[in-house]
Protein backbone atom coordinates (compact mmCIF):
# COMPACT_ATOMS: atom_id res chain seq x y z
CA UNK A 1 0.00 0.00 0.00
CA UNK A 2 1.26 3.35 -0.95
CA UNK A 3 0.17 6.94 -1.02
CA UNK A 4 -2.27 8.21 -3.62
CA UNK A 5 -0.70 10.33 -6.31
CA UNK A 6 -1.70 13.94 -6.36
CA UNK A 7 -3.34 15.22 -9.56
CA UNK A 8 -1.29 17.65 -11.60
CA UNK A 9 -2.86 21.10 -11.64
CA UNK A 10 -3.49 22.61 -15.05
CA UNK A 11 -2.73 26.27 -15.44
CA UNK A 12 -5.38 27.89 -17.64
CA UNK A 13 -4.22 31.13 -19.19
CA UNK A 14 -6.86 33.57 -20.35
CA UNK A 15 -6.38 35.39 -23.62
CA UNK A 16 -7.80 38.65 -24.88
CA UNK A 17 -11.05 38.24 -26.83
CA UNK A 18 -11.30 38.61 -30.60
CA UNK A 19 -15.03 39.45 -30.62
CA UNK A 20 -16.57 42.05 -28.30
CA UNK A 21 -20.04 43.05 -27.06
CA UNK A 22 -21.91 45.75 -28.97
CA UNK A 23 -22.92 48.72 -26.78
CA UNK A 24 -26.07 49.34 -28.87
CA UNK A 25 -27.63 45.90 -29.40
CA UNK A 26 -25.87 43.96 -26.61
CA UNK A 27 -24.84 41.02 -28.83
CA UNK A 28 -21.26 39.76 -28.92
CA UNK A 29 -20.68 40.62 -32.59
CA UNK A 30 -18.21 43.55 -32.68
CA UNK A 31 -15.04 42.83 -34.65
CA UNK A 32 -12.02 45.07 -35.14
CA UNK A 33 -10.00 45.08 -38.36
CA UNK A 34 -6.93 47.18 -39.08
CA UNK A 35 -4.81 48.21 -42.04
CA UNK A 36 -2.09 50.76 -42.70
CA UNK A 37 -2.94 53.93 -44.61
CA UNK A 38 -0.55 54.20 -47.55
CA UNK A 39 -0.31 57.99 -47.67
CA UNK A 40 0.03 58.93 -44.00
CA UNK A 41 1.31 55.54 -42.68
CA UNK A 42 -1.26 55.70 -39.87
CA UNK A 43 -3.02 52.57 -38.69
CA UNK A 44 -6.73 52.58 -39.59
CA UNK A 45 -9.03 50.56 -37.32
CA UNK A 46 -12.57 49.66 -38.38
CA UNK A 47 -14.88 48.72 -35.51
CA UNK A 48 -18.10 47.17 -36.81
CA UNK A 49 -21.03 45.27 -35.33
CA UNK A 50 -21.89 42.10 -37.26
CA UNK A 51 -25.58 42.25 -36.33
CA UNK A 52 -27.43 43.32 -39.49
CA UNK A 53 -30.14 45.19 -37.59
CA UNK A 54 -27.64 47.22 -35.57
CA UNK A 55 -25.18 48.35 -38.25
CA UNK A 56 -22.90 50.22 -35.84
CA UNK A 57 -19.59 51.16 -37.54
CA UNK A 58 -16.77 53.52 -36.62
CA UNK A 59 -13.26 54.21 -37.93
CA UNK A 60 -10.29 55.24 -35.82
CA UNK A 61 -6.85 56.48 -36.94
CA UNK A 62 -3.75 56.08 -34.77
CA UNK A 63 -0.11 56.83 -35.57
CA UNK A 64 1.06 53.53 -34.03
CA UNK A 65 -0.30 49.99 -33.62
CA UNK A 66 -2.65 49.51 -30.65
CA UNK A 67 -4.18 46.43 -29.11
CA UNK A 68 -7.75 45.58 -30.15
CA UNK A 69 -9.00 45.92 -26.58
CA UNK A 70 -7.69 49.52 -26.42
CA UNK A 71 -9.48 50.42 -29.65
CA UNK A 72 -12.68 48.79 -28.38
CA UNK A 73 -12.50 50.75 -25.11
CA UNK A 74 -12.08 54.01 -27.06
CA UNK A 75 -15.05 53.00 -29.23
CA UNK A 76 -17.29 52.35 -26.21
CA UNK A 77 -16.19 55.60 -24.53
CA UNK A 78 -17.07 57.61 -27.67
CA UNK A 79 -20.40 55.78 -27.99
CA UNK A 80 -21.37 56.54 -24.38
CA UNK A 81 -20.17 60.15 -24.64
CA UNK A 82 -22.31 60.69 -27.74
CA UNK A 83 -25.37 59.50 -25.88
CA UNK A 84 -25.81 56.08 -27.46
Amino acid sequence: MGRRRRKALRLVRRTLPKVFACPRCGMVTVRITSHEDETSHDIMFLVACGNIGCGLRREFRYPAQKADIDVYNTFVDDFVKAGG
